[in-house]
């Protein structure tokens, strides 16, 4: 309750410096990713939901892909849950739920900070201001991906029992709560900045094992226990998946497992030494920097004026470390960390380590806060700010005589030039006694927060405007009317720069081609295929529909044509999505494709992963029927003349289990990517679910870990308070 009057303070200014999203006017989501990837992910977990599933699986992008496994969609993040389940506005999820989950996400950011601070005994009002800095600056208050996002709003939870187990404040609970915290950041559904903040923690880690040796291995090592216990339920998944696919990865072409992402990647989203101007300059770099002046300069006080402090150079060091590992390519010391250090080669944004930086400078901006109500400033410092205020003006009134703004560049360095002079202005009057501490503390707040809405809410997009990204997922309506009214299952193959979203996951209609991170590795050489002009694909796959602006192939046949210009196809000789053969050869995945080529397909199947089963040949005919189909499960009815295989035209993946009759059955991997099981002659029912032991198992050991430390952290204050007690008697 101590902290409640601090952390409604920052409810509120969080909530004001979002304003532009609670009109709905405005939209934080008009981004390709964002509209063609994000939302219909979350559309689709959402409906899973709603229809009593975990969204484990995702049916309707290249027949068939596991949702945790894939780690972004963020169907592992507790936090998500409630957004899935908040009411659809036609048929869809609000945009309304999304702009509140937004402004939540940044207030629980800046609430954790705040209670960082706070337990570093640092003021309120310097609380109040770190938590700003965290929630509404840099990387995390321009992000746009949730899924990043929600991986580093628990940075400061992470530090604050980390520095109480250093502090002996039952240390060895301290340690397992901050691993705890590192693990639920790991179930965001992103790793890159989980990363990034592990490898501080390890290296805040190593510090402390040098200084106390053995005293310190113990708590280091419950830090990282339950680090991976509350990760699991994600990372168990992630690496099942991470294993059996390919990952685009902004190379020339996409990777497997064991394929380290190129480095000269690495040095593309790199923070390049001119970047450093980003912290006071928005927009220098794609990945934003920017704090502001006025935040600058108090975490410089903080840094200088309170440097005894062991927690301020902690603070600082952080701040140092994670700007040489944001120079990614332009320091030797990430291409050491890339080559040594197992997982980093993986995050392959280096630049995106500047949330680091922008912790340490919020903390640090908090000490420079208090450090002012009692340390004497250098007498540079105020004629220092004044001239940067100053001499901006007479270059920008030369600047815009002779070149027109082409892209907000003049009003960056007004804006920089108006917040230096306010804190000339400020700091003088402070000082000198002509302005009270409040009023003093209040304008420096002031201060930062103008500086900050020049850029953080700066490129929010009215809705109004035309065009966009989100307005490509209203301009299908009718191509989707279509596709629901037609009698037959619908699986689309689409070209995706006329229909750039994920049409599939939104809409709920099969889709073959998609805008994802990657996918099975056993997809590959048939999308390959079928970029060549092949037929295997669209056959196997059932693919019977094709959505583009020209057909793919000259025997397609057109059948509809949008109001945006996109055409609907029907490809021929597709097959059903489920058929029977009773033939079946052993082979390797190498020459699959030519292999399949020279095979009678819909007589015969080639199985890959093992020996083909025995099937028998008769004169009689089968039939096969799908009888039900959810995210997590389908089931078939079939009429076998003899025994034979029923091939389900569904991506193959560990984790389906199959029945017949109610009993096991083995599911083999046909025609080296579709799932198929034998069965006898005669009438039988089959089912198949998704129960991937590596989402169970991670589900027990997050729940585990989960609440053991909720156990300990209980039990600690019970025990606590009943010291106090027997004290006080």
């Amino acid at each position: 309750m101590r902290h409640c009057s601090g952390l409604l303070v920052l409810l509120v200014i969080v909530t004001g410096f979002f304003w532009k999203l609670l009109t709905t006017q405005y939209t934080w989501l008009d981004q390709p990713d964002m509209a063609f990837q994000v939302l219909p992910w979350y559309q689709a977990q959402a409906l899973a939901w709603r229809h009593g599933e975990f969204p484990l699986w995702d049916p309707h992008v290249w027949a068939g892909q596991p949702l945790l496994g894939q780690m972004q969609p963020g169907a592992a993040y507790p936090l998500n849950w409630p957004l899935f389940l908040a009411p659809f506005k036609n048929g869809h999820i609000h945009l309304l739920w999304m702009n509140l989950y937004y402004i939540l996400t940044h207030f629980l950011g800046a609430a954790f900070c705040y209670l960082l601070c706070r337990d570093l005994r640092l003021s309120r009002a310097a609380s109040i201001l770190s938590g700003i800095v965290f929630a509404l600056a840099g990387v995390i208050g321009s992000l746009g991906w949730p899924q990043m996002l929600n991986g580093a709003i628990w940075i400061p939870l992470v530090m604050l029992y980390f520095l109480r187990s250093l502090r002996g404040e039952r240390p060895l609970v301290s340690a397992a709560l901050s691993g705890a915290f590192l693990g639920v950041s790991f179930l965001s559904g992103h790793h890159q900045i989980p990363t990034f903040t592990a490898l501080m923690m390890a290296g805040l880690w190593a510090i402390e094992i040098w200084r106390r040796r053995l005293r310190a291995l113990a708590p280091a090592s419950l830090f990282a226990l339950f680090t991976a216990l509350v990760s699991a339920f994600q990372t168990l998944p992630a690496y099942e998946y991470g294993v059996r696919s390919i990952r685009w990865v902004g190379s020339q072409n996409p990777v497997f497992w064991g394929q380290a992402v190129p480095y000269s990647v690495h040095q593309q989203n790199s923070l390049p030494p001119l970047g450093l101007l980003g912290f006071v300059l928005p927009n220098i770099t794609a990945q934003d920097a920017f704090v502001g002046l006025a935040v600058l300069s108090l975490a410089v006080a903080g840094f200088t004026l309170t440097f005894a402090s062991p927690q301020v150079r902690m603070f600082g060091i952080i701040c140092a470390c994670g700007l040489l590992f944001a120079f990614g390519g332009y320091s030797v010391f990430h291409g050491l960390a890339y080559l040594l250090v197992p997982m980093v080669e993986k995050a392959r944004t280096p630049a995106m380590a500047l949330v680091i930086v922008q912790f340490g400078l919020a903390v640090l901006a908090a000490y420079g806060l208090d450090a002012l109500r009692t340390a004497a400033l250098g007498r540079w410092w105020i004629p220092a700010l004044a001239a940067l205020g100053l001499l901006p003006w007479p270059v920008l009134a030369a600047a815009v005589s002779v070149r027109p703004e082409a892209s907000r560049e003049y009003e960056r360095v007004a804006v920089l030039a108006i917040v230096s002079l306010t804190l000339a202005g400020v700091l003088y009057g402070w000082k000198s006694g002509r302005l009270s501490e409040r009023a003093a503390i209040t304008m420096l707040f002031v201060a930062v927060l103008f500086e900050l809405s020049t850029a953080t809410t700066a490129n929010y997009r009215p809705r109004e405007a035309p065009g966009g990204f989100l307005a490509a997922l209203d301009n299908s309506r009718d191509l989707v009317d279509f596709l629901r009214a037609q009698p037959d299952f619908v699986r689309l193959e689409v070209d995706t720069d006329s229909v750039p979203f994920n049409i599939g996951d939104w809409e709920g209609i099969d889709q073959f081609r998609a805008y994802l991170g990657g996918m099975t590795s056993n997809l590959a050489p048939f999308e390959v295929d079928r970029l060549k002009g092949g037929r295997l694909a669209p056959a196997l796959f059932a693919l019977n529909y094709y959505a583009g602006r020209a057909a793919l192939r000259p025997d397609q046949t057109p059948v509809f044509t949008s109001k945006s210009g996109v055409k609907i196809f029907r490809n021929p000789g597709v097959f059903p999505l489920l058929w029977t053969v009773h033939q079946a050869f052993a082979a390797k995945e190498s020459n699959l494709i030519p292999r399949l080529e020279q095979t009678d397909l819909r007589q015969q199947t080639i199985i890959t992963g093992g020996a083909a089963p025995p099937l028998e040949t008769c004169a009689g005919t089968d039939q096969a029927r799908l009888t039900h189909r959810s995210d997590n499960a389908l089931s078939a009815e079939v009429q076998m003349a003899c025994r034979g295989m029923v091939v389900f035209s569904e991506t193959y993946y560990p984790g389906w289990r199959a029945t017949v009759d109610g009993r096991p059955a083995r599911i083999y991997e046909a025609y080296g990517v579709l799932r198929g099981v034998v069965v006898d002659g005669g009438k039988h029912r089959i089912e198949m679910r998704y129960r991937p032991a590596t989402a169970y198992l991670g589900a027990v050991f997050t729940f585990s870990g989960l609440l053991s430390v909720a156990v300990a952290t209980v039990a600690g204050r019970n025990q606590k308070s009943h010291g106090k007690s027997c004290k006080s008697a």
